[in-house]
């Protein structure tokens, strides 16, 4: 066990003997994707012809989720019952001073809850048609898509753990420093017994650096896993469309005199369609390296990396970021606007509403909220006294890092909550245009490598 000894306004304090490390959760959530792309690619929902009923890679994400979900409940709400002390800790004098933060935070983690739940339900029935295999391509590419809510969310909740653990001293710097620094085995009666209020972080603001560290690394896997949802969301687009325009063309050939050759327009029209392909695949490839690149960094102090270089790199990574999520939020709107008439079947309206609204929470609603704090601090005193009375908007723009680092993501966790229940209606698996593709053969779904098929 850690103990530690603190130093701190004059006093000593040492870390209760059963406290438990702070594992980063974000940094095993990494690993496993991975290994889970590496799975996928080898057995997909099938391995040596039989169906893979548990072991499926996406059963095996949602037991990762609700293992890491797990974990993350018993931490935060053993911490939610020790008081702020506010008498070692001055700077959390004004932490629960917005009236409305602090339900809003506790109620988060039962929020991601019902949120990893409607994802699997629904990811349950699409398993069951590609269980049949028909449309197997199609309904792979919607429940990795209806698992985005999940993993955000958890990732969201795992980002504001340790901001919310910090706020209670019930972790030390040390704990922060290592993924699993001094783990033990779990004792299982003591999970659910309140942590004692004397567990001081060694240095405050040393801890509050790590914290917030922790906070960014969870938020940049949980933007990995996004961009590669959206990769896979404009593949299956791209191919609505090809199998729309393979049709005309078949229509076409029946009932024109020169079956062989296509007219004009219909040339035109598969250039223009190979054409905004090769475009939306560059800004969503670029999306996707922004974000591996992001994910791959925020670990760097783990590997002896100083934090000073760290940050140096995350700062112009976030810039690109930004910039590689408007581009493909951009992609979206120009194949939606060229290829509607195409995607028609798709009921495309709500499934690219969706999409925008998932690709907006890891950059820009940040950048937006950022910006709306920078704006207030150069308003005049007057008007920012007019802004601090307007309800909601007022108590926003005021909060503290702290406050902030547990407001955003107790946020993402409820608009994944309510992305999670529009996937309920958006992505049935039972929609007409899944039944239009062909039976696929299972040599094909289980041997194409998993970056060239998706």
């Amino acid at each position: 066990p850690c103990t530690a000894n603190v130093l701190k306004s004059g006093l000593v304090f040492q870390a209760p003997p059963n406290s438990v490390s702070m594992l980063d959760v974000g940094m095993l959530v990494y690993a496993g994707l991975f290994v889970l792309a590496l799975w996928r690619k080898v057995c997909w929902y099938w391995c040596c012809g039989m169906w893979l009923s548990i072991l499926n890679y996406m059963s095996l994400l949602y037991l990762l989720v609700g293992t890491a979900l797990g974990y993350l409940l018993i931490g935060f709400y053993q911490a939610a019952q020790i008081p702020v002390d506010v008498v070692e800790y001055p700077e959390l004098k004004d932490l629960w001073s917005v009236g409305w933060l602090r339900p809003f935070v506790l109620l988060a983690p039962i929020a991601t809850c019902v949120t990893v739940a409607l994802g699997w339900l629904l990811t349950e029935s699409h398993i069951f048609e590609i269980h049949k295999r028909l449309s197997m391509t199609k309904h792979d590419r919607a429940v990795q898509i209806v698992a985005l809510p999940a993993v955000f969310g958890l990732m969201a909740l795992a980002s504001m753990l340790p901001v919310f653990e910090l706020t209670t001293g019930s972790i030390t710097a040390e704990m922060l420093k290592s993924p699993w620094y001094d783990f033990q085995p779990l004792n299982i009666l003591s999970l659910f017994q309140a942590r004692q209020p004397d567990d001081k972080p060694a240095s405050w603001n040393d801890a509050k650096l790590l914290a917030f560290w922790r906070y960014e690394t969870c938020m940049y896997v949980a933007d990995l896993f996004e961009a590669w949802v959206l990769y896979q969301f404009g593949r299956l687009v791209l191919e609505q469309v090809r199998e729309s325009m393979s049709k005309e063309e078949e229509t076409s050939a029946l009932d024109s005199e020169t079956p062989a050759h296509l007219s004009k327009v219909e040339r035109d029209l598969q250039d223009s369609h190979a054409a905004v392909t090769s475009l939306t695949w560059v800004g969503t490839s670029l999306f996707v390296v922004t974000c591996v690149a992001q994910s791959a960094a925020s670990l760097w102090p783990y590997l002896g990396g100083s934090q000073a270089d760290q940050e140096a790199l995350m700062s112009h990574l976030q810039v690109a970021g930004f910039v590689t999520s408007c581009a493909a939020i951009y992609n979206l709107v120009v194949v939606e606007q060229a290829f509607h008439r195409h995607l028609e079947p798709l009921r495309p309206l709500l499934k690219f509403m969706t999409v925008k609204m998932l690709v907006s929470l890891c950059f820009l609603q940040k950048s937006v909220l950022t910006g709306l704090q920078i704006f207030n601090q150069y308003l005049p005193g007057a008007m920012q006294t007019v802004v601090r009375r307007v309800p909601l908007v007022g108590d926003i723009v005021h909060l503290t890092d702290l406050q902030i680092h547990l407001f955003y993501p107790a946020l993402i966790i409820y608009e994944c909550l309510l992305l999670a229940i529009l996937h309920l209606l958006v992505w049935k698996s039972n929609e007409t245009w899944y039944k239009e593709s062909q039976r696929e053969s299972l040599n094909y779904t289980e041997n194409d490598p998993l970056l060239l098929k998706g």
